[in-house]
C-alpha cells in the first residue's frame, strides 16, 4: 500500500522528531504609531530631537516632538529657524531643542506627519476649513510641495462648491485654497462668487454675505481692487438695462415701435400696461427711482433676485384669443441681467498668473486650457524679449529695482485696456453655471513687459524666509 506523507508547510520547516508539522501564518508587522507621551506631548518619531511649541490663545500650547533634520529638509523656512535664535537648547548635552511656531496646530500636525512619512493620517477628503488652515501653514513655511500627492484630488472635491448653499459665506476660504495649490478654474469660480455676493456695509466697506470685510481676508493684494471695480461696473450695467425700457416707453421715442410687445397687435396698449405695472413693482423692491450705481449697497445676487421676482400685468384686449395672448410680453429684465453677468470681465494680473502656473506645477494640479495658453504666450514672449535684449546688463541697486518695479506696475495698469482674445468661458453666477461667449476677458498678460514677468517668477522662486507667497498677500506676513 502506498504511503501518504503529511504536507510540509512552505512557511516553517517541520520540527525534527515531531509526528506532523504545524503550518504557522506570518504575523503582520506592527508599525510604530506616534502616540502621545506621558506628558501629553505628541511624538512623531521615537528618536525625536526637537520640541515644537505651538501657542494658542486662551488654552495651553500644543507640543510636538519631531526630528529636526526632517523639518529642515522639508522647508527652507524651518531650516532657517532651526539655525537662528528662535531655537533654544544644547545639542552637546543631548537635550531636546525647542522651536516655537505660530499657526493652526492641526494643520501643522498634518504637515509634520507627512514629513515623517505617516501618510495614514492624511485625510482623503478634508473639510474646507482644514484646507484653508493647511494652505495658510504651507504657504507661510514654504512647503506646499509636500502636498503634491493629494492636492489635485482635494481641489477636485471643491469643483462644485460654487453651487452649494454656503458658498457665498465661505468662498474666500476656497479662494485661498485655490490660490495656494494653483487651481485656476476654482480660483476664477470663487472670485466670481465673491463679486456677485459682496455688498457695502454702513461704513461703505465691501463685505461678504456674513458681514466680514474683504480687506481682512487672505487674498492676493490686487484682488480687492478688482472685486470692487468689477462689482461696481456690473451693478451699473444692470441698472442701465433697467432704465433703458423705462426711458423708451416713458418718452415714446420714435423708431421703437413694438420694442417689447411680442404679439404685434395692440402693442401700444400692451407696453403701456407693462410700464404702468412695472413702476409699482420696482417701487416695492426699492428700485424706483432707479438708484445711482454708487449708492446701491446690496449685492449683485440680491439685485438679480429682486429683478427676477418683478412681474408685469399682461394686457388683455377686447378681442382676446389664446394665440394672441400677451402673457409672454416683458421688458427683458431677466435677459439683460443674464447678459450683464455672462459678459462680466474679471481680469487676472501677470503676477497672479505667474504664481498660479508655478503652484500648479509644485502641487501637481491639472493645468487648465487657459493656463496652458498663458504659459505658451509667456514663454514665447520671454524668448523674444531675451533675443532682443542686450547681451549684458549691469546689476541694479535695490533702489533702482524698486523704481523699475513701480514703473512696471504702471504698465500693468495701462495694459488692462488691451484687446483680449474672444474665448468661451464658464462662470458660476448666483448658484448656477452659465456658458457664454465673452469678448471681455482681460487677462492682461498680452501686454506685460518681459522684465515684469521675469521679476514675478524670481519672486515666486526665491527662498526668502519671509515667504514668496506673502509677496502677493494683502496682509503683513508677520501677522500669520
Amino acid at each position: 500500500m502506498a504511503s501518504t506523507e503529511e504536507p510540509v508547510s512552505p512557511i516553517e520547516p517541520p520540527t525534527p522528531g515531531s509526528e506532523k508539522s504545524v503550518a504557522c501564518a506570518l504575523e503582520p508587522i506592527t508599525e510604530a504609531k506616534d502616540e502621545g507621551t506621558a506628558s501629553g506631548n505628541i511624538q512623531f518619531h521615537p528618536d525625536a530631537d526637537l520640541q515644537v511649541i505651538i501657542n494658542q490663545t486662551g488654552v495651553d500650547p500644543i507640543v510636538y516632538l519631531v526630528c529636526a533634520s526632517a523639518l529642515g529638509c522639508a522647508s527652507l523656512v524651518w531650516r532657517t529657524m532651526l539655525h537662528s535664535d528662535d531655537t533654544s537648547g544644547k545639542e552637546a548635552r543631548g537635550q531636546v531643542k525647542t522651536l516655537k511656531l505660530d499657526g493652526n496646530p492641526e494643520a501643522l500636525g498634518l504637515l509634520f506627519r507627512i514629513v515623517h512619512y505617516d501618510f495614514s493620517h492624511v485625510p482623503k477628503e478634508p473639510t474646507l476649513d482644514q484646507l484653508f488652515e493647511l494652505g495658510k501653514s504651507a504657504c507661510k513655511y514654504q512647503c506646499t510641495h509636500l502636498l503634491y500627492p493629494w492636492a489635485n484630488e482635494w481641489t477636485k472635491s471643491l469643483s462644485q462648491f460654487a453651487g452649494e448653499d454656503d458658498c457665498y459665506s465661505e468662498c474666500h476660504k476656497a479662494l485661498f485654497a485655490a490660490w495656494t495649490f494653483g487651481d485656476l478654474r476654482l480660483y476664477r469660480d470663487m472670485v466670481d462668487a465673491l463679486i456677485v455676493s459682496t455688498e457695502l456695509d454702513t461704513n461703505g466697506k465691501i463685505v461678504n454675505i456674513a458681514g466680514k470685510p474683504l480687506e481682512d481676508m487672505l487674498m492676493p493684494c490686487d484682488l480687492l481692487e478688482i472685486i470692487t471695480t468689477v462689482r461696481a461696473s456690473t451693478i451699473e450695467n444692470i441698472l442701465d438695462s433697467v432704465k433703458k425700457p423705462l426711458n423708451i416707453l416713458s418718452c415714446g421715442e420714435n423708431g421703437q415701435e413694438n420694442a417689447y410687445c411680442k404679439v404685434g397687435k395692440d402693442s401700444h396698449a400692451c407696453e403701456t400696461m407693462m410700464l404702468g405695472s412695472i413702476i409699482p413693482a420696482l417701487t416695492r423692491a426699492r428700485l424706483f427711482p432707479i438708484p445711482e450705481p454708487g449708492k446701491f449697497a446690496g449685492s449683485i445676487a440680491q439685485l438679480k433676485e429682486k429683478l427676477d421676482n418683478i412681474k408685469t400685468i399682461p394686457y388683455v384686449g377686447r378681442e382676446w384669443a389664446p394665440h394672441m395672448s400677451h402673457d409672454g410680453c416683458n421688458l427683458g429684465f431677466r435677459e439683460s441681467v443674464t447678459t450683464c453677468l455672462t459678459t462680466m470681465v474679471v481680469p487676472i494680473s501677470s503676477n497672479i498668473m505667474c504664481w498660479m502656473s508655478a503652484q500648479a506645477k509644485t502641487c501637481g494640479i491639472e493645468t487648465t486650457k487657459e493656463l496652458k495658453e498663458w504659459q505658451s504666450k509667456f514663454e514665447n514672449h520671454s524668448l523674444e524679449s531675451l533675443g532682443n535684449s542686450e547681451s549684458a546688463q549691469p546689476l541694479k541697486t535695490p533702489d533702482i529695482e524698486e523704481q523699475d518695479h513701480a514703473e512696471s506696475e504702471g504698465t500693468l495698469e495701462e495694459s488692462r485696456g488691451a484687446s483680449p482674445d474672444s474665448k468661451k468661458l464658464t462662470t458660476r453666477i448666483v448658484g448656477r453655471t452659465v456658458e457664454a461667449k465673452s469678448k471681455g476677458r482681460k487677462d492682461m498678460f498680452c501686454a506685460i513687459e518681459k522684465k515684469e514677468s521675469m521679476r514675478s517668477v524670481m519672486l515666486i522662486c526665491s527662498g526668502h524666509p519671509v515667504g514668496a507667497a506673502m509677496e502677493y498677500l494683502e496682509v503683513d506676513s508677520g501677522d500669520y
